[in-house]
């Protein structure tokens, strides 16, 4: 089976107060409310402190390449929590009117915009630019936890590996996201982490991980948190001279869904 082109466009480009912080994200409909999920590290600091006041969220079109929504969120006003376990963090957007009522599964339904619905958004949200007919929101449905996901399945990784100097290329857009594809290569459940054999860069953080179970239907399973360094040491014996050099190593740890569904069970009764 092959992966809907939807899927393409669930992840989001994240700036915070004009580039002091960048990542990726997605948007996720959960009991009739519309979150952006992301990385707890794109929005804090190690201090637990956000990176600034304001957020520019760019939503790529489905299918890519027909518009976009631009939106400009005051964090001090926002609904928005962090997770005390894990590297991920949530931000109400708004509400959801779902148009149709759904009759089944969501993986039997059929059409290119399945359970479409109108986003009333919360006050500290607004509209910079909406050029998009159509803007994908994940699903519950669509997702999978640590428990349910295979070691060795295939998975895509999509999002904005803004440090890689793309802004300077002409032959990128770094308005639409980037997509890897590669496998799950370990399950850590002691810590509750996944690792895949997808390298990620800064701008990748938050960015949704998407599986091809035995099913051969495709679910998110989490988000992207931080690349596993390859670290290299020489030493010089006769000047007692010792340099090590980090370098990526190609492998990826990603926090599970499971985690952002804890903490927004956690939270929405505040809401």
């Amino acid at each position: 089976m092959k992966i809907h082109q939807d899927n393409f466009s669930y992840a989001i480009l994240l700036s915070i107060d004009e580039g002091k912080s960048k990542g990726s994200g997605f948007r996720l409909k959960y009991k009739g409310f519309n979150f952006l999920v992301s990385a707890k590290h794109v929005f804090y600091d190690e201090n637990n402190k956000l990176y600034g006041d304001t957020l520019i969220a760019n939503c790529p079109s489905s299918p890519l390449g027909q518009g976009q929504l631009q939106l400009q969120i005051d964090l001090t006003a926002a609904n928005i929590f962090y997770s005390k376990t894990s590297d991920v963090c949530v931000l109400l957007l708004g509400e959801n009117h779902h148009l149709t009522t759904p009759t089944g599964h969501l993986k039997y339904e059929t059409g290119d915009h399945k359970r479409p619905a109108q986003l009333k958004l919360k006050e500290y949200v607004e509209v910079l630019e909406q050029t998009a007919k159509h803007i994908t929101s994940l699903e519950v449905e669509a997702t999978r936890n640590l428990s349910e996901i295979g070691i060795a399945n295939d998975v895509y990784l999509m999002g904005y590996p803004t440090s890689l100097g793309l802004t300077q290329s002409k032959y990128f857009d770094i308005t639409k996201p980037l997509i890897r594809k590669g496998i799950i290569s370990g399950i850590n459940t002691n810590e509750e982490t996944f690792i895949i054999d997808c390298p990620s860069y800064q701008g990748n953080s938050g960015g949704p991980v998407v599986e091809q179970g035995e099913d051969g239907y495709f679910r998110i399973i989490g988000l992207v948190s931080q690349y596993i360094p390859y670290e290299t040491t020489w030493y010089n014996n006769r000047e007692r001279i010792k340099n090590t050099e980090v370098s990526n190593s190609g492998f990826s740890v990603c926090v599970p869904f499971d985690k952002i569904n804890e903490l927004i069970e956690s939270k929405i009764n505040s809401l």
